[in-house]
């Protein structure tokens, strides 16, 4: 878990701005989150970030498939952000 105002969460703030037109709300949930195996194990700081949901990891977990495609939308242009883009090239581009 990364501490509160790190960089990555920044962007991922923008990136979710992007995305929702909103601000990205931080919260704590009491539950099992599997970053904290990277944290305790691997000392691998990260971020958890998802789609809305209701009973997680419960037998009728379920999601918002509309908050689903957003969510994606936003890592998409989080990946983008943080690891920066490269211009293709003709030959980089697969064949039809």
């Amino acid at each position: 878990v990364l501490e509160e105002g790190s960089d990555a969460e920044q962007v991922l703030g923008q990136a979710h701005a992007a995305s929702f037109g909103a601000s990205l709300e931080s919260f704590v949930t009491p539950g099992y989150l599997d970053g904290r195996v990277f944290v305790l194990y691997d000392d691998c700081p990260c971020l958890v970030y998802g789609p809305v949901s209701r009973d997680i990891h419960a037998f009728d977990e379920r999601v918002s498939l509309a908050s689903l495609k957003r969510v994606t939308g936003t890592i998409a242009l989080f990946v983008a952000s943080w690891c920066g883009l490269e211009p293709s090239t003709p030959q980089d581009r697969p064949l039809a």
